[in-house]
């Protein structure tokens, strides 16, 4: 009787059906698949901000506008994406983050990098410890935990902010940790 193998998402490794982990780089098998359309899930529910801050949803737009990138609805926000080098892009979700402990209205931007695996999380921690703005993060994304890199703004800092230099920023710091993680792809 033949068995049945499954590919893993990540390092591509041929895997017995009945493994709960990949037995190269440690992925559960299963419904764990990489979703690049798991990013619209990305900007989940927030604290609305209060009636009298400014109109959060149109400076999100204005600033994005001025990115120059494209843009489309994504949940509670937009979605636009990123050209990086080597024909490689990557996607960011920006919308309202609720407000800070000063009651500054935030503006989030969330980016996608690949399954989060138990294993790896030491590497993300590694480099948490030398960012500057932002910050690698666990989400859930359609039931399932992601790698995200997530950087919130208060939303009165955006006017004067390269909009264009800022995508570039936090698409570069997720796009690294996703072709470390899933050896090359690029899937978000």
């Amino acid at each position: 009787m033949a068995s049945v193998t499954i590919v893993c998402a990540r390092c591509t490794s041929s895997n017995y059906e009945t493994d709960r982990f990949c037995a190269g780089c440690g992925l559960p098998i299963g419904g764990m698949q990489p979703d690049a359309d798991a990013g619209l899930d990305a900007l989940g529910p927030y604290e609305a901000p209060d009636p009298a801050d400014p109109d959060v949803g149109r400076a999100i737009h204005d600033f994005l506008t001025r990115s120059g990138g494209p843009l489309a609805p994504a949940g509670r926000g937009w979605r636009t994406t990123v050209a990086l080098g080597l024909d490689r892009k990557q996607a960011i979700y920006v919308g309202p983050a609720g407000v800070d402990a000063e009651g500054r209205s935030l503006v989030g931007f969330v980016s996608v990098c690949g399954p989060a695996v138990e294993r790896d999380c030491r590497i993300l921690l590694k480099l948490n410890a030398r960012m500057i703005d932002g910050c690698f993060a666990i989400r859930v994304l359609r039931g399932e935990e992601y790698f995200v890199f997530v950087e919130n703004l208060p939303v009165e800092l955006l006017p004067p902010l390269d909009a264009a230099a800022v995508l570039r920023r936090i698409a570069a710091a997720a796009d690294g940790l996703e072709d470390r993680l899933s050896r090359g792809r690029d899937i978000y």
